[in-house]
């Protein structure tokens, strides 16, 4: 969490303010330039530090410099319209077409979500919505039906499936937290080939 609207945590636990993270961010221009990219924001959930997301993003912006940010959505609309005129590209996570089972796979609704959803993807903006596939949750091709019966009326049109790993196992542990999907297999695209042919065949661009 932000220390104060001018201060982020680092992963090495350093404060670092708006000055020095766009300065850190503006050392690699010329790489942005010859690249074609630009400056992600991730997390956790950028927009859980509005404050901070909103003055780095709106800096790099005056800077000439593209901006994305992975998102799950899940905030106050009041917080997703603020930042999103400084925001070109959203890697936008939906976990769950279903508001009931959104509910018990991750202890909140997702009516928030798909209405920010909507608002990005109404507001013109670029949106890849990221689905990770997990064994138990959303992996059945009824879930990939689902899923397109949403997301066809907000307008998303190109789809990025993410095959469940394990590589948050040793995040949970350092947490001391309970890993509820501890010895689920991992799922590979091999696996996933008739789940993404149902986003094809619905209009989606789908891809791994």
């Amino acid at each position: 969490m932000a220390k104060c609207p001018q201060e982020a945590l680092t992963l090495e636990g350093e404060w670092k303010s708006v000055d020095e993270v766009t300065r850190i961010c503006l050392q690699d221009r010329v790489f942005y330039e010859g690249s074609g990219g630009g400056v992600t924001l991730s997390g956790g959930e950028p927009m859980m530090q509005a404050d901070f997301a909103a003055e780095l993003l709106h800096r790099l912006k005056q800077e000439g410099i593209s901006t994305a940010i992975e998102t799950t959505g899940f905030a106050p609309a009041s917080v997703f319209h603020r930042l999103m005129p400084d925001i070109d590209l959203y890697l936008f996570d939906c976990k769950q077409y279903d508001c009931q089972k959104h509910l018990a796979a991750t202890g909140v609704p997702n009516d928030q979500i798909l209405q920010n959803l909507k608002t990005a993807l109404q507001a013109g903006k670029d949106v890849i919505v990221r689905i990770p596939v997990i064994p138990g949750v959303n992996s059945s091709l009824e879930d990939a039906e689902g899923f397109c019966a949403v997301l066809r009326p907000l307008g998303a049109k190109r789809i990025n499936l993410l095959p469940f790993h394990q590589f948050g196992e040793r995040k949970y542990d350092f947490l001391n937290r309970n890993y509820q999907l501890r010895g689920i297999s991992a799922l590979h695209e091999s696996d996933l080939t008739a789940f993404r042919d149902i986003f094809v065949k619905n209009g989606f661009d789908c891809y791994f």
